[in-house]
């Protein structure tokens, strides 16, 4: 049997804000642990315990999630590429601000869905972003910077990361975006300035099933909306889907991937567009228990807003 390994930890590092506090993880799926500011992220004590567990041959607790998908047949984030020791790829999670209170979602991960958690008895979170003056990082070797959230374009905190990129040019930056929202000319600018930047749009399937998952967002509208950012963003832009295959998606993939092969296959250059998945954790996961007492309670709770 090939041994289990994986090249992230190595290269890198994912910080996510919480309510209170920030945490950091050798990827955006990972479990993560409290960032202690004593050191540089790339010395963080908890990502060199997860590198000593791959050393001696150990799969770190950390990686749950992809020893998941492998297991059920789907992709995961294990990499094997070349080692570099130090931060080369940066994953930032920005906070919880979003305008959509998605099905598959929670308030922590969603300013937009605290009313709904605390109709559902669920744990609620204030509002929070993150700092980047609380970040420990060497720009200079960044060269791929990552943001997801909550939802990124929603605040400016991806903004002030790229200021402080020293040399934009060779850096490819990459949004995790619900789509819902267009930029402003001043951020066509200023992705201009890097190697490459792609925005890949959260879509779990199309029309009335998109609107009922993706609560607040409207089908068309994001459909147009990627559509704009094909034709008008700069020509260093790329595009890509990701979906989150659930309870509620899974006997309708085929149309997601239809729509994909007729509307949206490449950016206006002819590039090829990207797409992938993950699975969904929680009440609409595929192997959830709770599923249809979760939906049949927040149905209700919505159907009365």
């Amino acid at each position: 049997m090939n041994r289990w390994t994986c090249s992230e930890p190595f290269n890198t590092a994912y910080l996510e804000q919480k309510s209170d506090g920030l945490v950091v993880a050798p990827c955006c799926v990972a479990i993560p642990q409290r960032y202690d500011p004593r050191y540089r992220l790339y010395d963080q004590p908890y990502l060199q315990q997860i590198r000593n567990d791959f050393k001696i041959g150990a799969v770190p607790k950390a990686c749950d999630y992809c020893v998941r998908n492998e297991k059920n047949g789907f992709s995961s984030r294990r990499r094997n590429e070349k080692i570099h020791k130090k931060v080369i790829n940066l994953e930032i999670h920005v906070g919880n601000y979003c305008n959509l209170k998605c099905v598959i979602c929670r308030n922590e991960w969603s300013s937009s869905w605290r009313k709904d958690a605390e109709a559902m008895d669920m744990k609620t979170y204030d509002n929070f972003k993150l700092d980047p003056d609380s970040l420990y990082v060497d720009w200079k070797t960044v060269r791929w910077l990552h943001f997801n959230g909550g939802e990124p374009l929603f605040t400016d905190v991806h903004i002030d990361i790229m200021q402080r990129i020293p040399d934009p040019s060779v850096v490819t930056v990459y949004y995790n975006t619900n789509g819902t929202i267009r930029v402003k000319q001043s951020i066509f600018d200023l992705w201009s300035k890097f190697k490459l930047v792609k925005l890949d749009f959260s879509i779990d399937d199309i029309g009335e099933r998109f609107n009922y998952q993706r609560t607040n967002a409207d089908w068309k509208t994001v459909e147009e909306n990627m559509f704009w950012y094909r034709e008008t963003s700069p020509v260093n832009m790329m595009f890509g889907i990701n979906r989150t295959v659930s309870k509620l998606n899974k006997d309708y993939l085929n149309e997601l991937d239809t729509w994909f092969k007729n509307y949206f296959p490449t950016n206006r250059l002819g590039d090829p567009n990207d797409f992938s998945e993950q699975v969904a954790v929680g009440p609409t996961a595929l192997d959830s228990n709770n599923y249809e007492e979760y939906i049949t309670k927040l149905d209700n709770i919505r159907s009365e807003q």
